[in-house]
């Protein structure tokens, strides 16, 4: 029942997504409750969870549903900080699309049906998550991700097609083996974005939605991911020279990914490519271990994906976080970032520590094994510069965080909290400053509100709202008090207003009738929507700060993430039940042929009817030195 509400939660949240209007809060509504509804219904996916549709069976399985609940957490997470950093209407329908097709994948007991519906999780994906036409002469996104699209598919087609071994393909057909680890090698490379396929990925923050990276680069690929590693291990176990020569290629790929994917983020100065270029880096152990052909590999592979799926989810989450808070994306203008947004430091550092971790953890003992098993000795030291790239980028980033302020920072808001009038003062002296807040001053020229000063002043309480009009006296005090007053000064709306609020009233106000009905107003409202709006920045720091935890708890094998990584999906039983290749058998020879060896029977006992009595075995003498007396 679990299965079939998540695949109903996801499809319809897809459908109506799209259908919504871009600007609406139906399509925002129906993005973050249907993303929800998925994540519960994942949670309870178990192993004796079924579901059967026609000829198809689905069968979950206790990994299945913690990966599921898993990309579907760190998805409506993102959708939160979205809200606040930019929401794209396509985002959460295209997540949900590949979150449909990955649990097909995920529970098919057939392997046709699990790859044909991993490409269709890539298809449903990138059709909706590419920009229009591009501007300026940028990269066009659609032309990489139609070439992206075609080659997935066709690729996870054709290893449909060989891997169920029709009569034209045998256990020792090298090339129609090779042509499958190769196409599905290169199909998991060209979606994650390897080496030398890269390009495309560090273009996405171009060419692509907002949070796009967490879609194409993570989700997608680690479900690939799966499907592949399920394989390696049996279908192309097959140790011959054509399949050990595309083995090398794709070890070639690997390395070059992790190696100049580390140093491109080291070297790069846009957050975005940071990411990207941090993400593809991190995407080259899943080649390691469709390259190893080994189960061995495939329990460590399947927890490394968990804790990739979330930590990187959670380092674009980070990045649009930074993005958003400062108003840019170049390190340049970032610089003092973390003195500001302390919270988003600990986050940083949190997802560092779950790519990582340290000796004895599991995802530090699951990145080891891969390497250990994927690479021969002399090249394991990859193990050592994986590591010291990644603190390498991250460390840079900390760095330049505690430099002292850029002006973009300097100016921006940081998490400190803002309450009740403090908050409202605050909004009011900004949101009069700001011409996306439709504020007379900002609209207007300033000799015409200059000339407008006395309708100003009669009107000075129709022109500010109640929380201004309830508490004035508190809010200027606030101003003053954080640095506003020059904010105030600058706009004559305003200052008017404070002006006329706090000289005595011309004409004193008609008191109202004993009888008449008392409407008071609460000031609770304003004050809690301005305490809302101003600590923006906070809000969405403690979002990604929670996104940072879920990634630290799977890497060091929380949430039964070790336990769920042994059982594996599926996929995995059907591969080992597809025949293996056999040992071509030695030429037939003469055998000796062994001869039993019968026990004596104890005198006097029968012998079984039409038994031949077996040959007597000769009792050796004991023999022992002469006894005491004995002369000779």
């Amino acid at each position: 029942m679990s299965l079939l509400v998540f695949l109903v939660a996801c499809g319809a949240g897809a459908l109506l997504g799209l259908a919504a209007r871009p600007d609406g809060w139906f399509g925002k509504l129906v993005g973050i409750g249907c993303l929800l509804v998925a994540f519960v219904a994942a949670l309870l996916i178990r192993s004796g969870t079924s579901l059967t549709v026609g000829d198809m069976a689905l069968v979950g399985s206790a990994y299945s549903g913690l990966f599921l609940a898993c990309a579907t957490a760190s998805g409506l997470l993102i959708c939160v900080v979205a809200l606040a950093a930019g929401w794209s209407y396509e985002f959460a329908p295209a997540a949900l699309a590949s979150f449909a097709g990955l649990a097909v994948a995920l529970t098919a007991t057939d392997s046709g049906v699990a790859l044909a519906a991993g490409a269709a999780a890539t298809t449903a994906g990138a059709l909706v998550i590419a920009k229009g036409v591009p501007r300026n002469e940028a990269p066009d996104g659609r032309l990489a991700e139609i070439r992206t699209i075609g080659l997935v598919a066709v690729a996870f087609m054709f290893a449909g097609i060989a891997v169920a071994r029709p009569p034209w393909s045998n256990p020792g057909d090298s090339p129609v083996l090779v042509l499958t680890f190769l196409g599905v090698a290169v199909a998991l490379a060209v979606r994650s974005g390897a080496v030398p396929f890269h390009v495309p990925a560090a273009h996405l923050g171009r060419t692509a939605r907002v949070f796009a990276p967490a879609l194409l680069l993570v989700w997608i690929p680690a479900g690939l991911g799966l499907l592949a590693v399920s394989w390696s291990a049996t279908v192309f176990g097959n140790h011959n020279e054509w399949l050990s020569n595309a083995v090398v290629i794709v070890q070639l790929i690997a390395i070059a990914t992790i190696v100049l994917g580390g140093l491109a983020a080291l070297v790069h100065d846009e957050l975005e490519e940071v990411v990207a270029y941090s993400i593809v880096a991190d995407a080259g152990f899943v080649l390691l271990a469709l390259a190893a052909r080994t189960d061995a590999a495939a329990e460590p592979a399947r927890l490394w994906l968990l804790v990739f799926v979330a930590a990187k989810a959670g380092l674009v989450a980070w990045a649009a976080a930074v993005s958003h808070a400062f108003g840019t994306s170049n390190l340049a203008g970032l610089r003092g970032w973390l003195r500001r947004t302390p919270l988003l430091g600990l986050a940083l550092v949190a997802i560092a520590v779950a790519t990582l971790g340290w000796p004895g953890s599991a995802v530090y003992e699951a990145r080891s094994t891969i390497i250990r098993l994927a690479l021969p000795g002399s090249l394991q030291l990859l193990f050592l510069a994986s590591i010291v790239l990644t603190i390498a980028y991250g460390g840079r980033l900390l760095l330049l965080g505690v430099l002292e302020p850029a002006a973009d920072v300097a100016a921006a808001r940081g998490e400190r909290p803002h309450w009740g009038y403090a908050a409202a003062g605050a909004a009011e002296a900004t949101a009069d400053l700001d011409p996306a807040a439709g504020s007379p001053a900002a609209a207007e020229p300033a000799d015409t509100t200059a000339e407008a000063t006395p309708a100003t002043r009669s009107g000075a309480d129709a022109t500010l709202p109640g929380v201004a009009a309830v508490g004035l006296e508190k809010g200027a005090a606030t101003t003053r008090r954080h640095g506003s007053r020059a904010a105030a000064a600058a706009n004559p709306t305003l200052a008017v207003a404070v002006a006329a609020a706090s000289e005595p009233a011309s004409t004193p106000e008609p008191e109202p009738a004993p009888d008449a009905p008392r409407k008071e107003s609460s000031p609770w409202g304003p004050r809690l929507a301005a305490t809302w709006r101003f600590n923006r920045t906070l809000e969405v720091s403690l979002v990604v700060v929670a996104a940072a935890t879920l990634a630290a708890i799977l890497a060091f094998g929380g949430f039964n993430a070790r336990a769920a990584s042994q059982s594996g999906i599926p996929l995995d039983k059907a591969a080992h039940a597809t025949p293996t290749p056999t040992p071509v058998p030695p030429p037939p020879g003469p055998t000796p042929t062994p001869q039993p060896t019968l026990a004596p029977f104890p005198s006097g006992s029968a012998l079984p009817s039409g038994s031949a009595a077996p040959t007597p075995v000769p009792t050796p003498i004991k023999t022992s030195g002469p006894a005491n007396g004995d002369t000779g």
